[in-house]
């Protein structure tokens, strides 16, 4: 772990809150909730900090309280990849449990002062091995997971920057609000731009050009959806 981290701090009621409203830990009795609590840790991790590198053996699955994580990956030439942004309520790094990965693909870096729930791999996979509720609700997120990646794989290769930075900013809002609404962007505009395969510059244009439409209006690190409903039917064409 990254020096810079704070350290573990103390399972409270909002947390345990958090965790039993966790997809993987929703079909756990009582009995076994309490196990997995009692073997797991909460822990305070400060921005640009690292939770665990690419590489690293794998040791927990986790689950985001507060803040933002980024999953990411070097490249060849070196270049940092951003392939998905966490967050609250989130977990990640459960598909090595099924694939039977020792160590972890990609690393996980914090981009807001954040609190993260460690839940050790070991212990879940023994739960696992012993309720089938357990491992179809696992399927379920895994499936959805893969679900997810297969759209967006399609979506990084079929279509414009315009086209993925509308699914970006929707993907914040529940799909059934066309009322004009307010997001905060989860992470830096270049964490954003390597996360939908694109530059920097590329990403910025995309904002000029749907405020220039009256669809958006950015304010910092906060746009504003003007027209919610014709934004959906941009991605509809």
């Amino acid at each position: 772990m990254n020096s810079k981290q704070s350290g573990r701090i103390d399972i409270n009621d909002d947390i345990l809150f958090e965790m039993k409203r966790c997809a993987l830990l929703q079909p756990l009795d009582d009995d076994d909730f309490a196990h997995i609590v009692r073997s797991s840790y909460a822990q305070n991790i400060t921005e640009n900090s690292t939770l665990f590198s690419q590489g690293a053996p794998f040791t927990d699955v986790y689950l985001l309280i507060s803040g933002g994580i980024k999953l990411q990956r070097l490249a060849p030439n070196g270049n940092e990849k951003v392939f998905e942004i966490i967050r609250p309520g989130q977990t990640f790094a459960e598909a090595i449990l099924f694939s039977g990965g020792a160590r972890y693909p990609v690393s996980a870096l914090a981009i807001s002062t954040s609190v993260v729930v460690s839940i050790d791999a070991q212990t879940y996979l023994k739960l696992l091995k012993s309720s089938n509720e357990l491992c179809l609700n696992l399927m379920a997120k895994l499936s959805q997971r893969l679900h997810w990646m297969v759209n967006e794989v399609d979506r990084l290769t079929m279509h414009s920057a315009n086209f993925r930075l509308v699914c970006y900013l929707l993907s914040h809002i529940p799909d059934n609000n066309n009322d004009r609404t307010g997001i905060s962007l989860p992470a830096p505009k270049h964490v954003i731009a390597s996360r939908l395969s694109i530059t920097p510059e590329t990403l910025s244009r995309a904002l000029k050009e749907l405020t220039k439409q009256g669809l958006i209006k950015l304010e910092g690190a906060h746009i504003e959806l003007i027209d919610v409903d014709k934004l959906r039917q941009l991605i509809l064409l």
